[in-house]
């Protein structure tokens, strides 16, 4: 009897550890699944992250785009539309020094970026006779290692050639944005 009663008990038994190991199947496909998806969710994360805003402005829509001009003032309209137009002309190099720009600037803590609008706001206040002047000093500056940089700015040729403001604009952008990589 108590051999019919296992044998009873296994078979229907059976059939029951084989829809619990199916549903611990199905769970675990179902954790990988989820696991997979939040992965990739993270990695589109990451590179919507790391796109540039006009990056995010060439992907939406043509309508989205007339949506999103049609809210700003028609004087901010009018500069946006000059700038995207200016940045397409620009050959692919400059194009590609621009984004990495961007993304150095991206990655500054905020307070820096908020120093860094800062100067580009008071770069822009400069007469226009002075930025190319000032910005290829910058361009210069940027690429020299800091000793020899630091020794530039110290220079009587350069105290000479840039007024204090210039000079301490030129010092906080050497000091902000450093060396290119």
């Amino acid at each position: 009897m108590r051999r019919s009663f296992a044998i009873a008990f296994m078979i229907l038994w059976m059939p029951a550890a084989s829809v619990f190991a199916q549903r611990a199947v199905e769970r675990n496909e179902e954790r990988t699944a989820a696991r997979a998806a939040r992965r990739a969710a993270a990695a589109r994360e990451r590179a919507k992250a790391a796109e540039t805003p006009l990056e995010r402005w060439n992907r939406m829509p043509p309508e989205e785009r007339r949506r999103a001009l049609a809210k700003l003032p028609p004087e901010r309209r009018r500069e946006l539309q000059q700038k995207l137009q200016q940045f397409r002309s620009l050959p692919p190099t400059e194009r590609q020094q621009l984004r990495e720009r961007y993304q150095a600037f991206s990655q500054l803590p905020p307070e820096q970026q908020t120093h860094a609008r800062d100067l580009f706001r008071q770069f822009n206040s400069l007469p226009e006779d002075r930025r190319p002047i000032v910005r290829r000093e910058y361009e210069q500056l940027r690429s020299m290692p800091e000793s020899e940089r630091n020794s530039r700015m110290n220079s009587e040729a350069f105290r000479s050639r840039f007024n204090p403001t210039e000079q301490q604009m030129l010092q906080d952008l050497a000091r902000t944005f450093g060396n290119p990589p």
